[in-house]
């Protein structure tokens, strides 16, 4: 989908992604070792009270889900940039993320041929709690 086919205030909503614990303790071991991800005994005494997911893992699950709803298609061109990443509650194993994403900028690049486009992605759990918001820049045929 190209720019100009996009209006400000479209909104999309992923299909859910599902943490495995498994995989959070595999990712985290690779990408971000610390003892709330990787040590079930020691996350017990955490303030998490257990294992949680990484914040990029959750992120990296989430935007899984964005790319394979393939919006853009071909006309993705590449990412741009990310404005803002806030987690707000965290992650657990079994725990099922939706995003809703929307268009909140657009604008074309110098030219003419590309456009800028600002994504607003709020992502929630299987009982609707939001866990994370984030805004994204990417870049798209015009």
């Amino acid at each position: 989908m190209k720019m100009n086919e996009l209006k400000i205030g479209d909104k999309f909503q992923t299909e859910p992604y599902t943490f495995a614990k498994k995989e959070i303790v595999d990712f985290a071991k690779k990408y971000d070792p610390q003892y709330f991800h990787i040590d079930e005994e020691a996350a017990k005494k955490s303030i998490y009270g257990g294992i949680i997911a990484s914040g990029l893992h959750s992120l990296s699950g989430i935007w899984s889900k964005w790319v394979e709803l393939d919006v853009f298609g071909e006309d993705a061109i590449g990412g741009a940039g990310i404005e803002q990443l806030n987690w707000s509650a965290p992650v657990r194993p079994g725990d099922q993320l939706v995003a809703t994403i929307q268009v909140v900028k657009m604008r074309k690049l110098s030219d003419g041929k590309r456009g800028l486009i600002t994504l607003e992605n709020i992502v929630y759990n299987q009982e609707g709690a939001e866990v994370m918001h984030f805004t994204v820049k990417g870049i798209i045929r015009a």
